[in-house]
């Protein structure tokens, strides 16, 4: 026998639907075991479907899981948002500020605005961004991006998901990269790097400060349209390189990712310091749901 699981399918960091990046969520996962998570998030092929559970660990409200179609993840920004979505549409939240039970630890949300209009933040600990100093030969052979189109305005650096940050010289350079997936892959895996994170500090609108390509596809995805994730440690890596100038020790800026898969997606970007150090760091966007119904699943 299969029963009828409820899902939705949300496109997040966008207030439009068929941009920003799109998550699948199940918002009542308690009677699915990880084989059936696993196998709904091959059946919904985007980059994460977020599963929702009860916990019972101390400060948290619900337990989150995160797919891709081929592993679970410690932490995925746009399918938290387009959770923290869902649940606000249900008339499922009890606050404005809820905390997520996951694999990397407890995760704070806060939710501004009502349905329809929200924005959702992220409110993850401060990462910590370190120098990566092995040779970049071969990533950028594999990303297809020539010597020259590296920028010096920041040093290449790891996040603590283990992506690597990448300073692209201007927007050309991004939209040039032509990635080989299996040798991308390859690298990832025998790096154990999660994904490479290539920014530009050129956008395409005025407003904006950095624009990002980002490439997994040893996880199951090779190119993902907006990730939320790495944009905590953007924001502590433009502080480290003095891009970003803290007034009353705020800084804050709207990111873009997505355009070059024709899926605009924005994202607002908050960090706090103390004597040029990040104390505080939050992401943020909207989300509008595209897709409601049910899966048959075994």
């Amino acid at each position: 026998m299969s029963a009828a699981v409820p899902i939705f399918q949300i496109d997040a960091f966008t207030d439009r639907p068929f941009a920003g990046n799109p998550a699948g969520v199940v918002l009542d996962a308690a009677r699915l075991d990880e084989s059936q998570m696993r196998r709904i998030a091959v059946e919904m092929n985007q980059a994460e479907t977020a599963f929702v559970s009860p916990t019972r660990r101390e400060g948290a409200d619900h337990g989150l899981r995160w797919f891709t179609p081929a592993q679970e993840v410690t932490y995925c920004g746009h399918a938290t948002v387009a959770t923290a979505h869902a649940l606000l549409e249900a008339g499922r939240l009890r606050a404005s500020r809820l905390v997520f039970d996951t694999l990397g630890g407890l995760l704070p949300v806060s939710v501004e605005g009502p349905p329809g209009g929200a924005v959702i933040w992220l409110e993850p600990s401060v990462p910590r961004c370190r120098r990566f100093d092995r040779p970049l030969d071969e990533f950028l052979a594999a990303l297809g991006l020539a010597p020259d189109g590296i920028g010096a305005w920041a040093a290449p650096s790891l996040t603590p998901e283990a992506d690597l940050l990448l300073p692209a010289r201007s927007l050309g350079a991004l939209g040039a990269l032509r990635p080989d997936m299996g040798r991308l892959a390859a690298l990832g895996t025998a790096e154990q790097i999660r994904g490479v994170c290539v920014v530009s500090p050129e956008t395409v609108e005025s407003g904006s400060a950095v624009h990002s390509r980002f490439f997994a596809p040893h996880i199951g995805i090779p190119e993902d349209i907006v990730t939320g994730s790495v944009h905590s440690s953007i924001a502590v890596w433009l502080l480290q390189a003095g891009r970003l100038r803290p007034e009353e020790g705020r800084a804050a800026f709207t990111a873009e990712q997505g355009d070059f898969r024709g899926r605009p997606g924005r994202l607002s970007v908050e960090i706090r310091a103390d004597g040029g150090q990040a104390v505080a760091v939050r992401v943020g966007g909207r989300a509008v749901t595209v897709l409601s119904g049910s899966l048959r699943v075994p």
